[in-house]
């Protein structure tokens, strides 16, 4: 073992505790400034990071979930947790990954057939004029994979602020993406709850008129509805646009028809609309 400054007891430089974690210095760096691996000292003459044998156990708990493809801020939320909590919240983010896989291997045969210039008609495009209409609404910049906990929150919140109002809910909420959200792009995206009544904004939450407009949409069923299947219907709405010479005048929505977590596979859940004018 490799001798380090007398004060910090039992410890071992970074270049040794790498060897026996099996991590490099820059991975042990990097878990350092992500909260998650925290040296025992930081020897003020050297500078060197040292560490207690006794962080190896976690040390290598992250690397073993690392190589298993959990992304750092997923480790940070479950890496403190007791043994039974840990193994449940990585059983939790392992259902979702292979949902996620299952969710694009059904989209790989549309990719392949777009990407060969054979782009298969999914979904059938409709039209309807749309009224004006008050909402309540809240916007949030974030990624694909915080969406569905953020709509629930933010459908929830605009619920309870007409309830608390007195106001009535008009119509189907609508989740509107002002800029693209997936794993590289953060929107924002904006929920909105039309409603009838006297309503005051309150935080984050603000009133604005929905414009009338024609939209042209089309129905998305459960089966479809995960992230990047549902990509395929945007598509498909997207192409009608251009062979119609249409022009997009607004933010693509989606227009929630109802709960998907309720909903069987075969059923409406969202219409995937753009609001539009000719050219």
């Amino acid at each position: 073992m490799t001798a380090v400054p007398d004060g910090y007891g039992t410890t071992v430089t970074i270049g040794e505790f790498g060897r026996l974690a099996r991590l490099s210095a820059r991975a042990l760096r990097l878990y350092e400034a992500r909260g998650l691996l925290v040296p025992a000292a930081v020897d003020p003459r050297s500078n060197y990071r040292l560490y207690r044998l006794d962080q190896l156990d976690r040390a290598r708990r992250i690397a073993l979930l690392r190589e298993a493809g959990m992304p750092l801020a997923e480790i940070a939320h479950l890496i403190d947790l007791d043994g039974d909590g840990c193994a449940h919240a990585v059983q939790q983010w392992w259902r979702g990954v292979e949902a996620q896989h299952q969710a694009r291997r059904t989209l790989v045969p549309y990719l392949l057939a777009a990407l060969a210039g054979r782009r298969p008609t999914m979904y059938e495009v409709h039209t309807r004029e749309v009224a004006e209409q008050k909402v309540l609404t809240v916007q949030r910049r974030l990624t694909v994979g915080e969406l569905d906990a953020f709509q629930a929150q933010a459908l929830a919140q605009l619920r309870q602020h007409l309830r608390d109002s007195s106001a009535t809910v008009a119509g189907a909420h609508l989740a509107v993406f002002h800029g693209p959200v997936d794993d590289d792009s953060d929107g924002p995206l904006e929920v909105c709850l039309p409603f009838t009544g006297l309503v005051e904004p309150a935080g984050e939450l603000t009133v604005r008129m929905e414009p009338a407009h024609t939209e042209a949409y089309v129905t998305v069923p459960r089966r479809s509805f995960d992230y990047p299947q549902i990509m395929a219907a945007y598509d498909a709405v997207g192409a009608w646009l251009v062979s119609n010479n249409a022009v997009c005048t607004a933010s693509c929505r989606e227009v929630y028809l109802r709960d998907p977590s309720s909903a069987g596979p075969d059923d409406p859940v969202a219409d995937v609309a753009f609001p539009y004018r000719p050219a």
